[in-house]
């Protein structure tokens, strides 16, 4: 048996790496998939590119039109999924060599699965290795959340009976819907989230992507998150961002400052007085010899 498999692939102005996220799915062992591209109006060549591989390739369906972020772009493309079996790859992301194979065959030794993870590493612009992502198996449980999101977004695929149990994303959300929808299934389905031991993606990281370009979000979200899911919002979320921050300013501390203090304006319902404080501090200080 091989169920049809849905690829929803979020997409906006990544003409540079699109090409590449949707060769690493159409050169897949497993060929009874389709691809649903939602873009969000690019301005670069992505239309172009979509057009033409569309024209050669059936397989693919795509949509160019303004959205309201990354999360209504996935939803728009499981709205069009007609598989048994749906992942998401970001349009400058890449799966690894037969990892669509192996997750349908995962679903198939377990049928009780309703949601599948794998290993991801980190990649750069020229698709190079970094690091391996930070990935923990199932049994983690809701705790494992409380240091961040241990699953690499490209390495999920989830039953479409999933997506039922769930609801939508959160398109309120716009940078940490996946580690959102990871804690509700958690919640939801706990013994039935199976996971593979291999590299099933590959998640860039380059000057443009959502880590590098919303930090602050990412870490405002997941304050947010923690504090909503796990009932106390977990202060390494803005610790993090801040050490990140330090790095990229160095020894202009008055830019420091001035973007510390805003961010941290806007953290404070999140942190504890003491935490809060402790933070303010440390980024009012000269930078140690």
């Amino acid at each position: 048996m091989t169920p049809l498999v849905t690829i929803a692939m979020p997409s906006f102005n990544q003409a540079q790496y699109i090409e590449a996220a949707i060769d690493s799915v159409f050169s897949q062992s497993y060929t009874n998939l389709e691809l649903i591209v939602s873009d969000g109006g690019s301005t670069d060549q992505t239309p172009e590119i979509l057009g033409r591989i569309s024209a050669d390739n059936p397989r693919l369906r795509w949509v160019s039109e303004p959205d309201d972020g990354p999360a209504d772009a996935i939803l728009k493309s499981f709205s069009k999924a007609r598989g048994e079996i749906i992942g998401w790859l970001n349009s400058d992301d890449l799966y690894a060599d037969d990892a669509i194979s192996s997750m349908v065959s995962g679903f198939q030794n377990h049928p009780d699965w309703l949601m599948c993870y794998g290993r991801g590493e980190h990649v750069d612009e020229a698709g190079q290795p970094i690091a391996l992502y930070p990935t923990q198996t199932p049994d983690a449980g809701l705790k494992g959340f409380e240091g961040g999101s241990f699953i690499c977004q490209p390495t999920v695929f989830l039953k479409a009976s999933a997506l039922v149990l769930l609801g939508e994303l959160d398109r309120s959300l716009k940078t940490a819907f996946d580690y959102d929808y990871w804690i509700r299934a958690f919640r939801a389905f706990p013994e039935r989230i199976g996971f593979l031991e291999q590299t099933i993606a590959k998640s860039r990281l380059h000057a443009d992507c959502i880590t590098k370009t919303m930090r602050a979000t990412v870490a405002l979200e997941g304050l947010a998150l923690s504090q909503r899911h796990l009932g106390k919002a977990q202060p390494h979320w803005a610790a993090t961002f801040l050490e990140e921050l330090e790095k990229e300013l160095g020894d202009d501390r008055d830019s420091l400052a001035r973007e510390a203090t805003s961010f941290l304006d806007q953290a404070a319902a999140y942190l504890t007085p003491s935490d809060l404080q402790q933070m303010r501090w440390a980024t009012q200080q000269e930078p140690r010899a």
